[in-house]
Parts: C-alpha cells; sequence; structure tokens
C-alpha cells in the first residue's frame, strides 16, 4: 500500500513553480472540497507580485471568490494549494495566497479499481469461448448477447462478424506493474487454472490500450461475489520478463491515475 506526503515549499519555491506552470501553458485541475467535479483549466501568465495566475478553459461556470482546491503536474511531479477563483469581464484569475505542497508518494504502486475505474483485460483462450465474453461479476454481464452489443457500440462491428469468439474481456480488480488479479465465474474457471501462460494480453485504460507480452496465472482462490450469492475465483497474475519500455509505459500510466485520484482526495484529508 502506497502513502502520499506533502512537503510545503518555501515561498522562493512556490515562484518559480507556478512560473513554470505559465511558462509551459501548463494545465491544473480545480475542485470544490469534499466535490467529485473537476474543471481542467490552461494557465497562460503569471503574476509573482501578485501571487496570480491568469487561466482560460472554463467549462462550467463558479462564482468569483470562490475558494478551491487546486493540483497541477510538473517533470512528473504533483503540486496542490488552496486557491481563490476570481473573474473579471476580461480575464480568470486563481490567486495562491496559501502554501503550495509538493506530493511525495511512497510505497508499492497498486491500483485498486473497486468503481473508480474501468480496467479490462483481454486475454486469447487460444479455443472457441461458448460463456460471456464480457465479464464483470458486479453487473452480471456475462451474456455472449451483451458481449456483441459491446463490440457493434465500442469498436463499430456488424452483427454478422461477432459469431465464434476465442478472446474474453474481463475487467480488472486490481493491477501493478508486476500483475493484475481478475475475477471470473465457475463457467470460466477451466480456461483460468494455475500456470497457464496468456500471449500478448491487451490491458485496457479507457482509450489506451498496453499490450503484455507475457502473462501467467500464479494462483486461483474461491471467493464469493459482493451478493454473497454467487461464487467466483479470485485470479492472480505475474507479468513474465516485462520490457522495460512496457514496465515504464504501464507504470505512468498506474501512477497517473494514482495521482489524478489518492492524492487529490489525500490532500483534502491533509487540510482537515
Amino acid at each position: 500500500m502506497s502513502q502520499t506526503f506533502f512537503a510545503k515549499l518555501n515561498a522562493d519555491e512556490k515562484i518559480v513553480k507556478l512560473f513554470q506552470l505559465s511558462s509551459s501553458n501548463g494545465l491544473l485541475t480545480l475542485w470544490a472540497k469534499g466535490s467529485k467535479d473537476k474543471q481542467l483549466l490552461r494557465s497562460s501568465s503569471f503574476d509573482k507580485i501578485k501571487n496570480e495566475l491568469i487561466v482560460e478553459g472554463m467549462q462550467s461556470p463558479i462564482p468569483s471568490g470562490s475558494e478551491l482546491l487546486c493540483s497541477f503536474e510538473l517533470k512528473g511531479n504533483n503540486f496542490f494549494s488552496q486557491v481563490v477563483l476570481q473573474q473579471t469581464t476580461e480575464k480568470m484569475v486563481i490567486k495562491f495566497p496559501n502554501d503550495l505542497f509538493k506530493s511525495e508518494r511512497r510505497g508499492t504502486y497498486r491500483l485498486f479499481t473497486s468503481h473508480s475505474y474501468q480496467i479490462w483485460a483481454q486475454l486469447d483462450l487460444g479455443q472457441e469461448y461458448q460463456g460471456g465474453n464480457v465479464i464483470d461479476l458486479n453487473t452480471k454481464t456475462t451474456q455472449t448477447g451483451i458481449f456483441k452489443s459491446f463490440l457493434k457500440m465500442a469498436e463499430g462491428k456488424e452483427e454478422e462478424e461477432d459469431q465464434k469468439l476465442s478472446s474474453v474481456k474481463i475487467k480488472v480488480q486490481d493491477i501493478s506493474v508486476s500483475g493484475l488479479a481478475l475475477h471470473v465465474s465457475q463457467l470460466e474457471l477451466p480456461f483460468f487454472q494455475k500456470d497457464k501462460m496468456f500471449i500478448d494480453v491487451g490491458i485496457f485504460f479507457n482509450e489506451d490500450k498496453i499490450v503484455i507480452p507475457k502473462v501467467k496465472i500464479v494462483y486461483v482462490v474461491e471467493s464469493v461475489s459482493a451478493n454473497k450469492k454467487t461464487k467466483i475465483f479470485k485470479i492472480g497474475c505475474h507479468f513474465e520478463e516485462l520490457p522495460e519500455a512496457i514496465d515504464h509505459a504501464l507504470g505512468r500510466k498506474i501512477n497517473s491515475l494514482l495521482r489524478e485520484n489518492d492524492s487529490n482526495r489525500e490532500f483534502e484529508n491533509f487540510l482537515k
């Protein structure tokens, strides 16, 4: 389990980081404490005397004078502050009257998907699969008909093209740079036995896809579903001989999701 620590920057460091953000026309995220709604704005210039950042790109109105939380990324590091939004007819300004913090994440990087993320693994079973080709045991979407509808919606395939399929797409329960965990039902279990190796497994992060060359099943554990009525099996998988480039790409993706959600929430808790 990773932990996030917040280090306060001194006044000079704060000015440097805000100037760097504006010089690169970097993006920053604004949100009200406790709210899930976030606004992504682009910085355009910085007034170091007034500690004000001029921004643009507001998607929905926020009352002028609102006290908000703010985060932005520079060179792989994340920064947070409490800010005040001021709007005039000419410009939109974010004031930084408070301290600026840099987050530091320590520990292992494992992303637990729960209901916050939609991450899927697509595996080639090596033979015709007659069960549900999209498996999410929480929503019980394990029917081939639902999979066909999914294909037509997501990939634009015609119905006659998806008659017999040998691959399956399963919702990922948790993932790290070393492996992932899946849940399958009794129906899918024969295809997921310990020590089985899958080749070229696609990991889908919304529109992004990362292909893992070798994925080996290292454990199979019997469990029960959230409603405690259906028997499920947790499948633990390890990424074998993962190339360095893929390792880095996967790590960047996981860490960006962790920073985007966990660090924002942890910064709120830090301010309590």
